[in-house]
């Protein structure tokens, strides 16, 4: 947490230093106002501004005023200036150091439940933890047609393998909500579109986020801890990001009867099949040391 000085009373006040420390009604915040300011023209600075006083939990009484205040820089009281130099100091980490777009990174799941309708929509814990393997299969295939297609209705269908109504059971990784296959996908796809842009975006960015730290950080598998970077780096023939050929493990998984056929294998939690992804490398790590012996 960052301590800052209240302007207008002079009080000092903690508020977050990175996506992390955010609440979730902080970061569902940030993200309509993102959306608002990008909508109506809004500058990054603005934007930044009415961020600093959200975290701060001050009214903006005359917003206009002050926003044209920081930009001269000039005012008796000074209080511009320190409103500018507070936003370069505090709230940096909200955007991308080569963009001006948002740069969520936190793994915690700021929207657990959303609402379409009258519906409510379940979706992943932290980390994509409660996820089989087929959902988190055909999102990240969805997610990654998105980046490069731009239709949102490839986001849609990304969405609705992540949040659906409550089921009657609890699948393999334990998520209890609705089964989803070809013949009902559009169902729950139309669900999905109903959800305003903000909490599309959000739900994408943390998406992301949860598969670059999986593929960048260190996760508990059985008890051990994994760097998992190992078995996405270039030396073991894959590519860092969202692309990655799931699909292709899907298959390889399938050939090997490590769990059963394709279908089986997507019912199973996906950090099962991390775990045995984790255990292949290090038996071909294994084998490739044996054989280097003299």
């Amino acid at each position: 947490m960052n301590r800052v000085e209240i302007f207008e009373n002079g009080r000092t006040a903690s508020i977050p230093a990175s996506w992390g420390e955010m609440s979730p009604r902080q970061v569902c915040k940030t993200f309509r106002l993102y959306d608002h300011c990008v909508k109506n023209g809004r500058s990054p600075l603005e934007f930044s501004v009415r961020i600093l006083y959200m975290l701060l939990g001050i009214r903006i009484s005359s917003f206009k005023g002050l926003f044209h205040g920081i930009l001269r820089r000039k005012s008796p009281d000074h209080r511009p200036e320190n409103v500018y130099r507070l936003c370069e100091r505090t709230v940096g980490y909200i955007f991308s150091p080569e963009t001006a777009t948002l740069a969520f990174d936190s793994i915690s799941n700021p929207l657990p439940t959303i609402r379409s309708g009258l519906r409510r929509l379940y979706g992943p814990g932290e980390l994509l933890q409660d996820l089989t393997f087929g959902e988190f299969r055909h999102a990240s295939v969805a997610i990654n047609k998105f980046y490069s297609s731009k239709d949102v209705s490839d986001l849609d269908e990304a969405i609705a393998f992540l949040y659906r109504v409550k089921g009657k059971r609890a699948n393999r990784a334990g998520r209890k909500v609705a089964e989803i296959d070809s013949r009902n996908a559009s169902k729950h796809i139309q669900r999905a579109k109903r959800l305003p842009p903000w909490k599309k975006n959000l739900i994408m960015m943390w998406f992301a986020a949860c598969l670059n730290y999986l593929q960048n950080g260190i996760v508990e598998l059985d008890g051990e801890s994994v760097d998992l970077s190992l078995l996405f780096s270039k030396s073991e023939g894959k590519t860092s990001g969202v692309t990655f050929g799931w699909n292709d493990l899907l298959i390889e998984l399938a050939k090997e009867n490590t769990l059963g056929n394709i279908d089986r294998v997507d019912e199973e939690p996906f950090f099962s099949v991390l775990s045995i992804m984790w255990h292949n490398y290090k038996d071909r790590k294994r084998d490739e040391q044996i054989t280097k012996a003299p």
